[in-house]
């Protein structure tokens, strides 16, 4: 049996959007491909907790005002 189902990566665990009961327990192989940006639709929810893990660890650390800029 085969069965294709979309979801997120979070790290090593990949979140699906839809359970696949007769796999429940058993090993498998996945194969794991990027959708188009079209097709990726977040929840409120998920599109918040996104925000909220980019404004505490982006890729340059938390967002904080910076005191010792000087404009020229």
């Amino acid at each position: 049996m085969t069965a294709a189902r979309e979801g997120i990566v979070h790290g090593q665990t990949i979140e699906l959007d839809q359970a696949v009961p007769p796999l429940e327990g058993r090993r498998v192989r996945v194969l794991i491909e990027p959708l188009e940006e079209s097709d990726i639709v977040l929840t409120p929810e998920a599109q918040n907790q996104l925000w909220q893990a980019w404004i505490e660890k982006g890729p340059q650390g938390p967002i904080e005002e910076d005191d010792e800029l000087e404009l020229p």
